[in-house]
């Protein structure tokens, strides 16, 4: 079943929707820097911080739109994204931030474009001015992911945070040798293994956690997604909270904590939720089938940036060379997309 995608947009002009992506892309490329230098342990608590921050925009967002209706299944999507977010600690202390987001947004763009240009699960199908040019512009955002399989990373080891004791303090608080060490002692094989299979389940969780969103503004028509944002945002710090309370249990109430990351984490997860807010302004201004491939091919360009001209993961002519060729050819694809809307 079709449905002309324009059913769900606003009367914001296209060239807006291009501007937002600009900015999505940049806060999703960016929102693991400030956490970078710090110590996240096994990933746990920083989840739960990074999800208190993004509900909060949420609020903020809800506040704007002046509290609208509450709808349950976007929480679904909420929980869909949190569970593969789980995995990114790990994949960025296995094969770097610059790899680890080149790998899980490629498979992320595959399996949303496809989604929302096919009509799986039940979304409504967008069909693009030009198919032809559409289809050669996401095959050439996927492949420049390839080139990107070429270039070698060199990470480091974060700062250790110091822990400091607390008398009152309720949580136990354990400085001891965390899932990091174990997994900083791989060999470099079994990290890049590691890091990519997580990379690839990121991928397809974080590339359908926008599905219950799409489908609740078929059954609701509504002409704004941000209005679906606190549901999906609330699903999101719920699922977090859950996986806690579960890790808490089994460490027998010793969940390993970094204080220094909560400031860090707050400030990640801010600029993850507003680069989320930028993406559903743009596919209110756009279509999901062009907004979404798009929105995957910046971020891997600006972590890559980010991995090269400041934490000097990324080194060599023949790195530099894989990653600019991946570069214009994402670049190519992105023209391609934009024009085919």
């Amino acid at each position: 079943m079709e449905k002309n995608s324009e059913s769900n947009s606003t009367t914001l002009p296209t060239y807006s929707g291009f501007l937002f992506l600009v900015g999505s892309s940049f806060f999703y490329g960016s929102n693991y820097i400030p956490v970078k230098q710090y110590e996240t342990g096994d990933g746990m608590f920083f989840q739960l911080i990074l999800c208190i921050a993004i509900w909060t925009v949420g609020f903020i967002v809800n506040c704007i739109r002046n509290f609208p209706t509450f709808y349950p299944l976007p929480i679904f999507g909420g929980f869909i994204w949190a569970t593969g977010n789980i995995n990114t600690v790990i994949i960025i202390q296995t094969i770097g931030i610059s790899l680890g987001l080149i790998f899980w947004v490629s498979i992320e763009l595959i399996t949303g474009w496809a989604t929302a240009r096919f009509g799986l699960f039940g979304v409504y199908a967008n069909e693009p001015s030009s198919q032809i040019m559409n289809y050669i512009g996401v095959f050439l955002a996927f492949i420049s992911g390839i080139f990107y399989l070429f270039v070698k990373t060199e990470t480091k080891k974060n700062n250790t945070s110091k822990v400091e004791d607390s008398t009152n303090s309720m949580i136990l608080i354990e400085n001891k040798e965390s899932d990091k060490s174990f997994f900083e002692k791989l060999s470099p094989l079994k990290k890049r293994m590691i890091g990519t299979g997580l990379a690839c389940i990121s991928g397809i969780m974080y590339g359908q956690s926008n599905t219950p969103v799409l489908l609740t503004t078929q059954k609701h028509q509504s002409n704004n997604y941000l209005d679906y944002f606190f549901s999906y945002y609330t699903g999101i710090l719920l699922t977090s909270l859950g996986y806690f309370i579960i890790y808490c249990i089994f460490k027998k109430n010793k969940p390993v904590i970094y204080p220094d990351i909560i400031l860090p984490g707050l400030a990640s997860g801010w600029m993850w939720g507003v680069a989320n807010v930028c993406y559903f302004l743009a596919t209110n201004a756009l279509s999901q089938a062009i907004s979404f491939p798009i929105s995957n091919c910046g971020p891997p360009i600006v972590g890559s940036l980010w991995g090269v001209l400041v934490y000097k993961e990324i080194k060599g002519k023949t790195n530099f060379l894989f990653l600019g060729i991946g570069f214009l050819i994402a670049l190519t694809g992105v023209v391609l997309i934009g024009l085919s809307s």
